[in-house]
């Protein structure tokens, strides 16, 4: 009873597991009082379980099977009476393997589905996957290109070919990982592609609708441009480089028509405005300098310069610590006399004007700034307010083009900006490198370029305001970084003047436009001619059929469209528009929740509010939970380069090298998600915290063990005898009912580290460190069909039972593993409804802290020896007083309940006049020791004390 495995023994002085050759004093006593020639130890109940203390991936494989995680999914929709939750799947991206940012998404996401089931509530969840764009493309073109002798691929349908079955390929791996991770969907028949036809049509007539109201429109605008994609981006599309190096030059332009204000007080000298600009190439489309009427500037001379420069009054000492020579201000003026001033541009070999820029600042630069309608926004607005042609001399490949033969060509980040600056001579007053944080194209890595174009555009300044009312509706959460994300979701919203939506590649959903002309034709019956198309002949269908196809005659004839020139649109969707009209797969349904990284504050997020918003007046959510990135122990993002990236299949399978790369199994996995990633905005994994999950789950797993092993024996009909609990019994029944609703609670708010805190803490306080330590005696030695033991028992399983529900949504594959070793076990933990518990009762928890308040002083008299051979005398308050004695009540063969709580050999009870403080008298039992049960109650000259005596003439 006492003897562990390996032969170990429990050290009485210590109370502890040691080796039986270690313990010498232990030793001492135990061979004292134990006989030689007589055992009971086979008349012990000791718990027996086959449940092992270590599962394996291949376990884990056929708890997959035998636990029916496939069908989970579609019982818990049929058979589930709670409300709906519903949860709307961000799209993970076809265009690789999983990384840990997709564990940790996929992972919280089915933490609160599964939650949600064991509370009895339906969940609506259906997969998805964005299918569509650059990326897929570039992965698609690179792999075939290994494959084949035609290096150049350009053929569109070709292309799309090779896409669709590189990201068929590649969600197919990614829908077997999260299979393998154990998230619960219906895998096979219920998920959403991008590239689906069903899913195309759709985005193509919900397309037509914001067209018809006015929120889609075609028009020539600057828009971030990668000359390495040759195709437009949005700002969801870009990565920053902090560090990046633009080449920055000071250039003055002499005036020319000049007002008399200023001339005067020039004195006759010749004027020239100097500008600061970090993009230099783009000088050559210069149109205009802005300045600032509600500004003060400057006339200043340059030691080194016989004109007058005139800068902002404000930067003139920044200009003077630049230049390193002498500054002296001649004269001050406001910026309003300004207007009208001309200036030449030899390298357009123009006189260009001064025009007004509230965007002017005089934080950085000269206050005057160079103005390239073509290659800014606020440029672009400057042009449009002042009826200005815009040009753009720059194609797709990111060269000049339509200028002069020396400059056609060259790359405008290049050769082409050297030869700029070269052309501009003695102008070029300073030169040098900023350092700046600069957008750069998220595939490719490399720097994108300002260009106008003629691009589709959705007008989001139009929903603006109803969507940032939209916004204050929305429940963000973690609640601990609520606000910064509303912030930054905010801001994004109202600095987003417009969203360009059309890309020029080949693999994605067609704008479907014909043009004619100079005619654009967007047609509702050209777009249900185009879907027809598509469901008899595929999604392939606008590169494949004749456009001449896609007229109905009376579009033609509505429109006069001349059929031997109209040609058919080359562009296609933004992907953001794809994945932002995905809330369309809910039928109309609200989520009530989306789950997705922080840099989705920007990209699906928004991109899902804003179709939402146009096309049905209403948010697609109620709430989105917002997580962070993963990181190592250094807070690095996961890098190739870096050589940090840890991959989600060799923390479940192992590495090559065993040693730093064991395989910790899918359990580790998903409790390290639990336990680290809704608190922070760093999400740190490194092999430490592994290693610390994998004991976590060690201690789970010996607990569950240990409990299997005590209800080995129970049976249903145990329930129907109801035994009567005692206090303790009740205590803990109540404790775990709490535990389970604080639990549910955590599981609601999304803080599952709070979840996993709370379950660690409850195993090892309540159920190890308390009741399953205290009851032993009454398990093991008691009756096995006795009221005391059973209802021990019963207790147990409610124990049980609880922590499945407690770990289930974290650790399915181990709580259904669990459940497959009780004895009760029919059917798989998920599908068994109404399981047999315990009911809590109306039970004084505060009474239970006195008691454990008594237990700590008992064990600091006791030293720490083994409390069993001691008897108490305890002088209390009255009050507490007659709590205790009502629990000190023995039936001559069991012990007390207070007895068993402070495993005290006897407890004597008595009333002290006056005062709150308590006294305790501990000294050693005059019983003998009973050598069945090892407690010191034998009162005659028996071995055995009288409940032993008892259960062993029952046998």
């Amino acid at each position: 009873m006492y003897f562990a495995k390996n032969s170990n023994i429990l050290c009485y002085k210590y109370r502890r597991i040691v080796s039986k050759w270690t313990c010498t004093s232990c030793m001492r006593a135990k061979s004292s009082a134990a006989p030689k020639t007589k055992t009971y130890s086979h008349t012990i109940l000791s718990p027996k379980t086959n449940f092992p203390a270590r599962s394996s991936n291949a376990i884990k494989e056929q708890i997959y099977k035998t636990a029916q995680f496939a069908e989970l999914y579609n019982w818990q929709r049929k058979n589930l009476k709670g409300p709906e939750f519903v949860l709307h799947d961000g799209p993970p991206y076809a265009n690789g393997d999983l990384h840990m940012g997709h564990a940790v998404n996929k992972i919280i996401k089915d933490i609160n589905n599964r939650s949600q089931v064991l509370q009895g509530n339906r969940v609506h969840y259906i997969p998805g996957w964005d299918c569509h764009g650059l990326p897929i493309e570039l992965k698609a073109l690179q792999k075939a290109k290994k494959t084949s002798k035609n290096s150049q691929i350009s053929d569109p349908v070709h292309i799309r070919e090779i896409a669709r079955t590189f990201a068929l390929e590649t969600v197919d791996r990614q829908k077997d990982a999260f299979k393998k991770w154990g998230v619960m969907a219906d895998w096979d028949k219920q998920c959403y592609l991008t590239l689906h036809k069903g899913y195309v049509q759709n985005q193509l007539r919900q397309f037509h609708k914001m067209y018809k109201s006015g929120l889609i429109f075609r028009a020539l605008k600057p828009v971030y441009w990668s000359p390495s994609s040759k195709t437009a981006l949005a700002e969801a599309e870009l990565e920053y480089d902090p560090q990046y190096k633009s080449k920055e030059v000071y250039v003055t332009f002499p005036l020319e028509n000049i007002p008399s204000v200023v001339q005067e007080a020039a004195k006759g000298a010749q004027l020239s405005a100097i500008i600061w600009t970090t993009t230099p190439w783009t000088l050559i489309a210069n149109r205009a300098i802005c300045y600032n009427p509600q500004l003060k500037y400057s006339m200043v001379s340059l030691s080194s310069r016989p004109d007058y420069l005139v800068v902002a009054s404000g930067l003139v000492q920044a200009l003077k610590e630049l230049l390193q020579v002498e500054v002296t201000v001649v004269a001050e003026f406001d910026g309003h006399h300004l207007s009208g001033t001309t200036y030449h541009n030899k390298l357009v070999r123009q006189t260009l004007p001064f025009l007004e820029g509230d965007h002017v600042t005089d934080v950085k630069g000269t206050g005057l700034v160079h103005t390239a309608p073509a290659h800014g926004p606020e440029d672009f607005l400057v042009a449009l307010k002042n009826n200005m042609t815009v040009e753009c001399n720059v194609d797709e490949s990111g060269r000049y083009t339509n200028i002069d033969a020396e400059l056609n060509g060259l790359p405008v980040l290049g050769e082409g900006q050297e030869l700029i600056i070269s052309r501009l001579g003695d102008d070029v007053t300073h030169r040098g490198e900023f350092v700046h944080s600069y957008p750069l194209d998220w595939r490719t890595k490399k720097p994108v370029i300002l260009r106008a174009s003629q691009q589709w555009f959705i007008d989001t300044a139009a929903l603006k305001e109803k969507a940032l009312a939209a916004l204050e509706k929305v429940e963000i959460l973690p609640l601990s970084s609520s606000e910064q994300s509303r912030q930054g979701f905010r801001a994004q919203l109202e600095k987003r003047p417009y969203w360009c939506i059309s890309r020029q590649r080949a693999w994605g959903v067609p704008i479907p436009a014909v043009y004619s002309g100079h005619s654009v034709v967007v047609d509702e019956r050209i777009i249900d001619r185009l879907c027809s198309l598509i469901e008899s002949r595929g999604a392939d269908v606008w590169w494949t059929c004749d456009v001449t196809e896609l007229l109905p005659d009376d579009v033609v004839k509505d429109h006069q469209i001349d059929t031997k020139t109209v040609t058919k649109g080359k562009d296609i969707m933004d992907i953001w528009l794809d994945s932002g009209l995905s809330w369309s797969t809910l039928g109309g349904r609200t989520a009530r929740l989306y789950s997705e990284g922080v840099d989705q504050l920007t990209g699906w997020f928004q991109a899902s509010l804003l179709t939402s918003l146009a096309l049905t007046d209403a948010a697609p959510y109620k709430s989105i939970f917002v997580h962070g990135f993963v990181v190592d122990d250094k807070k690095r993002k996961m890098s190739k380069s870096i050589g940090n990236v840890i991959d989600p299949t060799t923390i479940i399978q192992g590495g090559k090298d065993k040693n730093n790369q064991p395989a910790y199994g899918v359990d580790t996995l998903r409790w390290w998600v639990a336990s680290h990633s809704t608190q922070h905005s760093q999400i740190i994994i490194s092999k430490k915290l592994l290693d610390d999950c994998q004991a976590e789950l060690i201690r789970i797993r010996n607990i569950m063990k240990y409990l299997l092993g005590v209800v080995n024996d129970v049976q249903k009909t145990d329930f129907n005898r109801k035994p009567t609990l005692n206090y303790f019994d009740s205590y803990m029944v109540k404790e775990t009912e709490e535990f389970v609703n604080q639990i549910n609670d955590s599981y609601n708010n999304f803080t599952y580290n709070h979840v996993a805190q709370s379950i660690l803490y409850f195993i090892s306080n309540k159920i190890s460190g308390l009741y399953c330590h205290c009851i032993k005696d009454r398990l093991y030695c008691s009756q096995k069909d006795s009221d005391e033991r059973v209802s021990a028992q019963l207790v147990v399983h409610t124990i049980l039972v609880s922590l499945c529900k407690a770990l289930g949504p974290i650790l399915p594959h181990l709580i259904e593993e669990v459940w497959q070793h009780h004895p009760l076990y029919e059917k798989p933990f998920y599908f068994t409804e109404n399981l047999p518990v315990l009911s809590t009762t109306v039970v004084d928890t505060s009474l239970m802290d006195a008691i454990l308040d008594l237990k700590r002083e008992i064990c600091v008299i006791a030293k720490n020896e083994n409390l069993k051979k001691f008897e108490a005398n305890i002088i209390i308050n009255s009050e507490l007083y007659d709590k205790l004695n009502a629990l000190n009540k023995s039936d001559g063969v069991n012990d007390s309940i207070l007895c068993e709580i402070l495993e005290l050999s006897s407890v004597s009870l008595t009333v002290k006049n006056g005062g709150k403080d308590t006294h305790i008298e501990l000294s050693q039992s005059k019983n003998g020791q009973c050598l069945r049960c090892r407690k010191y109650n034998v009162t005659d000259d028996s071995d055995k004390c009288v409940r032993c005596d008892k259960v062993l003439n029952e046998m």
